[in-house]
């Protein structure tokens, strides 16, 4: 194991040392000089879902972090579970939870196990109440947020959630979060609590170490625009207190948390790079294209906003959202980000579950 970490230690020394040499010295800017479908990822994670028994067969949230032993973990929110049918169906009657894991190698060249307690037949959430079937909500539940090893223990943001009188698929508002730790070994919850709520902002939609500090990014929903936020707590600290961005610096108070940028997803990816802060979203609502900005600080200015892929899938009653940026298992030189795919109707991931499948792409990266 310490082999291994020390290897992906050096892979990551490397892949700032090729975008940090005298080109940026001189100041160029990163660029990013092209955007592909990653389908060997994209078809390793639809392979794993079409395993036998009861597994992950899909799922949304697609957050990754690297635990103490190596292993990656990908941190899902609504999770059905298999064995899917040859033609990709899966029956109604398949479990389903609010939120799971799944472990991979550092690289994540092998997917290796699905993490759910209870019994194997009977899969329940990590946190929070696991829901008789999708189409019959508890009176809350919880989607995880991003997630990081933080003074020894997995520490995951989770977002509760309450259903509303809204028509399906969007028939839940966002109420409160909390900051789940668990054992970084066994995944077993240890505790949930409160975070700061003040100013209606999301936090956790994103987690970045840089220096001696942890970001937490946010997101706050005006209408059908959402803006960015920022905080930040010591590494080891998470549980808090934390300190807040505002325009002139820092406050602990989370009122004051100034509006970084507007028009962003409901999760995105912000990912420190050769000096640089490269920041990955859809635009707030439903979209198919995916935007890069870029950043000297982690708090900005955010400037750019180009284009850099569209996803082919959106249309026809899909739709894509919630980029993630995946650092962990990027080559030097590249960026691999994840977007999530889903449809505006539940017979049609039971006819197809490949609906819900994350997708990814990998971004090659210049100056």
């Amino acid at each position: 194991m310490i082999a291994r970490r020390t290897l992906a230690l050096c892979a990551a020394v490397i892949a700032s040392l090729a975008l940090a040499g005298p080109a940026a010295a001189a100041g160029r800017p990163l660029r990013i000089v092209g955007a592909q479908a990653d389908t060997a990822l994209t078809q390793r994670w639809q392979d794993f879902g079409r395993r036998p028994g009861v597994g992950w067969a899909a799922g949304d949230g697609t957050y990754s972090t690297t635990l103490p032993s190596g292993l990656v973990a990908w941190l899902f929110n609504d999770t059905f579970f298999g064995p899917v049918r040859a033609d990709d169906s899966l029956p109604e009657s398949s479990p389903f939870t609010h939120n799971s894991a799944v472990l991979s190698t550092s690289d994540a060249k092998h997917l290796l196990t699905t993490i759910a307690p209870g019994p194997p037949k009977h899969p329940q959430s990590l946190v929070g109440p696991t829901p008789q079937s999708p189409s019959v909500p508890n009176d809350h539940w919880y989607w995880n947020g991003d997630g990081i090893v933080d003074g020894g223990k997995l520490r995951v943001l989770e977002f509760e959630q309450q259903p509303t009188d809204d028509p399906p698929p969007f028939n839940f508002a966002w109420t409160r979060t909390k900051l789940a730790t668990l054992d970084p070994r066994t995944f077993r919850l240890e505790k949930l609590t409160d975070v700061p709520s003040a100013g209606g902002v999301q936090w956790g939609t994103e987690l970045m170490r840089d220096g001696a500090w942890t970001y937490i990014y946010g997101v706050e929903g005006d209408g059908f625009t959402k803006y960015l936020h920022l905080a930040r707590a010591p590494i080891g600290r998470l549980d808090g207190p934390w300190q807040f961005r505002t325009a002139a610096g820092w406050t602990g108070d989370p009122a004051a948390s100034a509006r970084l940028l507007g028009n962003v997803g409901s999760s995105f990816g912000v990912t420190p790079v050769g000096g640089e802060y490269l920041l990955t979203t859809f635009d707030s609502g439903l979209t198919d294209t995916i935007h890069a900005y870029h950043a000297r600080t982690p708090a900005g200015p955010f400037t750019g906003g180009e284009t850099v892929y569209t996803a082919p899938e959106a249309g026809n009653g899909r739709y894509t959202y919630n980029v993630a940026a995946h650092p962990e298992i990027s080559r030097p030189g590249h960026l691999v980000i994840s977007y999530n795919t889903n449809s505006e109707k539940l017979a049609d991931l039971y006819a197809n579950i490949d609906n819900n499948r994350p997708r990814f792409v990998d971004l090659r990266l210049s100056r």
